[in-house]
């Protein structure tokens, strides 16, 4: 039998009695971030799912709604998608009538996505599955301990924070 609290070498007494996961790798923030980036993803996966919704089409359709009509090649830089993962996506998306893939009238070798009308409906369901899953998710904190957490996240990856002011 282990005892409830253990030492880690950063002498700062750990008390595992309480967690199932190692305190040895809580200690690390990006652990525990990446923890709530995992359990945040499967349940908003599933809930999106429930619904025929999916969290990458979400990233396309939001980034198509917030910069207006854009290139596959643009779409995929902005959300930090594999190009030729998205253009499997854009088909999926085509097929859904979320999404308009037409030639660029400036440039023929590239294809300008545009948002339809269903497109937006279905951002529009997916942004209150999202902020439900997320009003659960982090259910333990405060409001102000939820905008606190988003600030701090967006700071350290370098982004303005003025968002995480504004409620959902």
């Amino acid at each position: 039998m282990q005892p409830a609290c253990r030492r880690y070498p950063s002498s700062v007494p750990i008390d595992n009695s309480r967690s199932r996961r190692p305190q040895g790798l809580l200690r690390w923030p990006t652990y525990a971030l990446g923890q709530l980036h995992g359990l945040t993803r499967s349940r908003v996966d599933t809930a999106l799912n429930e619904k025929g919704l999916s969290v990458r089409a979400y990233f396309v359709l939001a980034c198509l709604a917030e910069y207006g009509d854009m290139s596959q090649q643009q779409v995929a830089d902005r959300i930090a998608m594999d190009r030729s993962d998205l253009a499997k996506l854009i088909d999926q998306l085509e097929q859904r009538s979320q999404v308009i893939r037409r030639p660029d009238a400036g440039d023929r070798r590239r294809h300008a996505l545009s948002l339809t009308p269903k497109g937006k409906r279905d951002l529009q369901r997916s942004e209150r599955i999202i902020e439900h899953v997320t009003s659960e998710t982090l259910s333990r904190l405060t409001l102000d301990e939820r905008r606190t957490l988003h600030r701090l996240t967006l700071q350290a990856l370098g982004e303005p924070t003025g968002i995480a002011d504004h409620p959902q």
